[in-house]
């Protein structure tokens, strides 16, 4: 006899039957708890606030200045969640994560659309949110989530042209061209645009119409190309000529072609693809044939490979590589991951990850033990100083609770237990958030106190406010703005003009998180940062320290983005 629940026992068996909600209720506590990271997280920020603090919501800014790196469409969607949530970061991360959960329904969505099985189309969506870098990256402050939701958006409009559904399609190619390109630049058109050039490969309406086909594409780059102009032309004028090169040339062919930032070898990809796929290029077993003739099995299989592969090739040969670009990829493959898996023969075994989780479990767990110890074992000095290990970074390591590695051993016992076959991806797609959870609370947990600069941003905004002249020796990257939610630039100076500045501002403070310069006199506060540190000196007592020769020149000095 089933005895009748309750309504909130009814609210909690939906709650925890719905894998969607789950995965939510396992990354909330990232969203919550992890702080912004610097040097990329921060500087968005300071962006979005300096958008807000001046109105000037047509040219973004960073210290002062223009910012032509990105465009707009973030910094607009963050000063929109401040509207509502007030000026917090996790605030930002919720709002980046509810940008993932659309993706997710837009994929789902998009699956049914290739084949109406909907086992195959939730286990395609398992499959990529169970993608251990999908997870990891689901709430950060960055451009590449918000990027895949505007990449789904194009390809669906792929699929009404298919299903010749042709004003549809081209206007919703248009929109998601031209949002993307209010995300992150053109290169959106790579990575929804390819999947459409190869329309005859896996299209019956693109081979039997190709002309008009392509003439719809054509009219969806002219529709985004308009949306985008339409901030893009203004911003040009208000922003003055070095902004409008920088923003239709700088950020566009300079990075296709000899990006500035990022340089990686050509195979580079290759290397870190299999750890961004995670569970699942350990869990997925098939026989070659499986693999090698799911490439064209179906439509689904197709599409999957064509949103996949060519963009992935035209990123191994462009210079700047980073492991976030390739996640508005990670669609296509989990469609054709999910194919493999719907083949005879192909199973998912969980056992080698579970294995992994232990291992790295273990490690985390004793972790701790190591550091605190790491100068009373010969062996373990050793290490340290062959690898020239910080202080901080051991006091990181130290830091960190044993729990987060205890929980990891947990999950891979769990694994291990379950047996080596999975009816199904769910179990498994979601130990992987977990994982993604722990290692990100542990990361929050160790590095929380030496990424977070509220208390230097705190003095330089007293500087400020008391009209004391302050300067940061290097260029800082707008680290302190949104902490100290500072209302006027931070001056940059160089090594080499220090003495002068000082000498025009003998009652003003240097600031630097850089460690590298060889500065003899005795910092006034010294704080914790990464593994280095924050240093405040007065001016005064640089000028009556000897001076010594600059630096070799590095990155660091420069701006750079993502």
């Amino acid at each position: 006899m089933n005895t009748p629940q309750t309504f909130s026992e009814r609210v909690v068996a939906a709650l925890f039957s719905d894998w969607r909600i789950l995965w939510l209720l396992l990354l909330l506590p990232i969203v919550l708890f992890l702080p912004a990271m610097p040097i990329d997280e921060t500087r968005y920020l300071a962006v979005a606030w300096e958008m807000r603090l001046h109105g000037d919501f047509l040219v973004p800014h960073l210290n002062g200045a223009p910012y032509s790196d990105k465009p707009p469409l973030l910094f607009w969607l963050i000063n929109l969640g401040w509207l509502f949530a007030g000026l917090h970061a996790w605030a930002v991360r919720l709002g980046v994560l509810a940008s993932s959960f659309a993706t997710l329904f837009l994929f789902e969505r998009l699956a049914l659309r290739l084949d109406p099985d909907r086992r195959l189309a939730q286990n395609a969506t398992l499959l990529l949110l169970g993608m251990i870098y999908f997870a990891l990256f689901s709430s950060a402050i960055m451009f590449d989530v918000l990027l895949t939701t505007c990449v789904l958006i194009a390809v669906h409009g792929a699929l009404d042209l298919d299903a010749q559904r042709w004003r549809r399609g081209t206007l919703l190619l248009a929109l998601g061209f031209g949002l993307g390109i209010l995300t992150k630049g053109p290169v959106v058109l790579l990575d929804a645009g390819l999947v459409v050039a190869f329309g005859p490969w896996w299209s019956t309406t693109a081979r039997a119409g190709k002309g008009r086909w392509y003439g719809a594409l054509g009219l969806g780059v002219l529709g985004g190309a308009i949306i985008a102009l339409a901030w893009a032309i203004p911003a040009a004028i208000a922003g003055g000529e070095k902004y409008a090169n920088a923003i239709f040339l700088h950020q566009t062919v300079d990075r296709m072609t000899s990006s500035f930032a990022h340089r990686r070898p050509l195979w580079w990809y290759f290397m870190v693809l299999p750890a961004m796929a995670l569970p699942w290029t350990l869990a997925v077993r098939a026989p070659w044939r499986v693999w090698r003739e799911s490439f064209h099995i179906s439509k689904f299989a197709r599409f999957g490979v064509a949103l996949f592969v060519p963009a992935f090739a035209v990123f191994c040969l462009v210079s700047g590589k980073q492991p976030h670009y390739l996640l508005p990829l990670l669609p296509g493959l989990a469609l054709y991951l999910a194919v493999v898996l719907s083949r005879d023969g192909a199973a998912l075994r969980g056992r080698l990850f579970g294995v992994l989780l232990l291992l790295a479990g273990v490690a985390l767990a004793v972790l701790p033990y190591l550091a605190a110890r790491a100068h009373g074992v010969a062996t373990l000095d050793g290490f340290v100083r062959s690898h020239s290990i910080t202080e901080s970074a051991l006091h990181v390591g130290a830091g960190i609770w044993p729990v987060w590695g205890a929980l990891a051993v947990v999950l891979g016992l769990y694994l291990l237990w379950r047996g080596s076959v999975f009816a199904g991806p769910r179990t498994l797609a979601l130990v992987s958030v977990a994982t993604a959870t722990i290692g990100m609370l542990a990361l929050a947990q160790g590095v929380g106190p030496y990424v977070d600069v509220s208390v230097a941003a705190a003095r330089i905004k007293h500087d400020h406010d008391a009209g004391i002249p302050i300067a940061h020796l290097g260029w800082h990257h707008g680290l302190f703005e949104f902490a100290g939610r500072l209302t006027q630039p931070l001056e940059k100076v160089d090594y080499a003009n220090l003495r002068t500045w000082c000498a025009a501002h003998p009652t003003g403070e240097i600031v630097t998180f850089y460690t590298k310069y060889p500065i003899t006199a005795k910092p006034e506060l010294e704080l914790p940062y990464r593994f280095h540190r924050i240093l405040f000196w007065r001016a005064a007592d640089l000028l009556a320290a000897p001076a010594a020769p600059a630096p070799v020149k590095t990155d660091e000095d420069e701006p750079s983005d993502d």
